[in-house]
């Protein structure tokens, strides 16, 4: 049952991630702010999932889903890693370094935001009952 959760979810978070690749591509620009952006939000999501959800969703096929599934698949660091050598092939080091080094500090903050806002809408949650 576990791999059927995570594999619908998985289908959510790939759609998920294609529509935002979609919407937020830029042929243009050198920086690859499409999956900067899908990779920090994706991070947050997955620091709040893992104090609040996990807390809150009983069903442990439920959190497999979302937070392997979807937060999983929605994110991309195949991507992310690929479009780091596509930089530098491109011998665009300095953005290669900006978006390796932004993508890391971002991804880290965006985590532990994500956490402390689980930690305070849990508090909240509990509260209300």
């Amino acid at each position: 049952m576990k791999i059927l959760a995570v594999a619908m979810g998985g289908i959510v978070g790939a759609l998920l991630r294609f529509w935002c690749g979609m919407f937020l591509f830029n042929p243009e620009g050198s920086f690859p702010f499409s999956t900067f952006f899908v990779n920090v939000i994706g991070s947050f999501i997955l620091g709040w999932f893992v104090v609040y959800g996990v807390k809150k969703i009983k069903s442990n096929n439920l959190i497999v889903a979302l937070q392997t599934g979807v937060i999983g698949s929605f994110t991309t660091f195949s991507t992310f890693n690929t479009e780091i050598l596509l930089l530098v092939e491109d011998q665009l080091y300095t953005m290669a370094f900006l978006y390796f080094s932004a993508s890391a500090v971002t991804g880290v903050i965006a985590i532990y935001l994500g956490m402390k806002l689980g930690t305070i809408t849990y508090g909240k949650a509990g509260a209300e009952q």
